[in-house]
């Protein structure tokens, strides 16, 4: 799948890589070689993981910002196109930043030798190295042993969360997954964990003594109850996230726990300040008065939607807008989303593994549904003053209706 607008810097500096995914380090390695090891300058916190990953960058990047800290982000897929992808200080990187990059690609030679997505890792790294820096925020694009990402020479490493997903590539199990996961963890390091299941941090627990590490969980080393957070001596009450779902509350505290074992100095109010102002596009994103954009694409995530409406809107009437991809479980996601729909509209995306929208029509055992059959011809509805609407499935499918529609 092309990344929007990155052809844009592919073609200005003469520069080609393939537009697939090759799971593996050696390509990326030797670039990054060629560069001086761009990747291993700053500080830096490595997520990875099924669901959570880019909600626990959006509080680490709050936090930061709040302290007046210097960071970069690199997060995927994007949401309007490539330059919000990589980030400085909550800033999408500018044409001239890429360039820069680009120009040094260009002068090492790296032609050919890349993925698209590894390219794109390259670029970041190449951003990041020439600004000065307190922290990168780095998230795993699939998997993590053998993601593009996964060249830092020292990290921390976070896992909000483990379910099934993206089988093709990392496996049919929790313990296959949780091992392409464990992977990020560094010798000597720290692996920070959410509340995983029995299979997948006994994963990481043999991944931790392998390599020497620390596992620090949540609910075991850390907590939060009553919006109030406990670490060793570290308490900070008053934490009201913005962001809605349980889930939240569990990845906040994952990012409080990873500044603070970055080194980081953390004060209270200033805490309390960025949980109430960090959200991320597409997560339960409120865009209008009655209208949430939700990137659920797996069992995990759809389940957590599904508890965030039936406890924040048990008596509004539901209109899900649907683009999902064919390699996901949609049968389960739509039974999940028929306990709380009032209406289900399915949408024709452009993306190459889009499901046709009369797969999701057939499959729908609700009553009230339709089809759009092109993304171009899709105008959001007036709604009612008990209606809420929300669109999901796909977070490619929320960056291609958010062009159209300019929300």
């Amino acid at each position: 799948m092309e990344i929007n607008n990155f052809n844009l810097y592919k073609n200005k500096w003469n520069v080609k890589s393939e537009s697939v995914i090759k799971p593996g380090l050696d390509s990326i390695q030797k670039a990054l070689e060629k560069l001086g090891n761009p990747q291993n300058k700053h500080r830096t916190i490595h997520v990875a993981g099924t669901n959570g990953k880019g909600s626990t960058i959006a509080f680490m990047r709050a936090i930061a910002k709040e302290h007046g800290l210097r960071y970069g982000s690199f997060t995927s897929p994007s949401i309007i196109d490539v330059h919000d992808q990589i980030q400085l200080n909550g800033v999408n990187v500018k044409t001239e930043q890429m360039d820069m990059a680009f120009e040094k690609i260009q002068r090492a030679n790296l032609s050919g030798m890349l993925t698209d997505f590894e390219l794109l890792t390259v670029a970041a790294f190449l951003v990041f190295e020439s600004e000065k820096l307190d922290i990168v925020f780095i998230e795993a694009g699939m998997g993590g042993r053998f993601d593009s990402t996964n060249v830092l020479q020292k990290s921390i490493a976070v896992i909000p969360s483990i379910s099934i997903d993206h089988t093709k590539f990392l496996g049919d199990t929790i313990e296959k997954i949780s091992w392409h996961k464990a992977g990020i963890l560094k010798e000597d390091s720290k692996l920070i964990i959410g509340q995983l299941d029995q299979q997948a941090k006994t994963v990481f627990l043999r991944e931790t003594l392998e390599k020497n590490g620390i596992i620090i969980e949540y609910g075991n080393d850390f907590f939060l109850h009553n919006n109030s957070y406990t670490y060793d001596k570290t308490h900070i009450e008053g934490l009201n996230p913005i962001m809605l779902g349980k889930h939240q509350q569990s990845n906040m505290a994952l990012a409080i726990t990873a500044l603070l074992e970055s080194n980081f100095l953390l004060d209270e109010n200033k805490v309390q300040q960025a949980v109430r102002h960090a959200c991320i596009p597409g997560r339960m994103e409120r865009v209008g008065e009655d209208l949430y954009f939700d990137g659920a694409h797996n069992k995990a995530s759809v389940d957590a939607l599904v508890d965030t409406i039936k406890l924040n809107f048990p008596h509004n009437n539901i209109h899900f807008i649907v683009g999902i991809l064919k390699d996901k479980d949609y049968v389960y996601m739509l039974r999940k989303l028929e306990e709380v729909g009032t209406s289900f509209e399915f949408v024709e995306f452009h993306h190459e593994r889009a499901l046709p929208p009369n797969v999701l029509y057939k499959h729908c055992l609700h009553d009230e549904k339709s089809i759009t059959k092109d993304i171009e011809d899709f105008q959001f509805k007036k709604s009612h003053n008990n209606d809420i609407t929300i669109v999901t499935g796909s977070l490619y499918f929320i960056s291609e209706l958010r062009l159209k529609t300019g929300k």
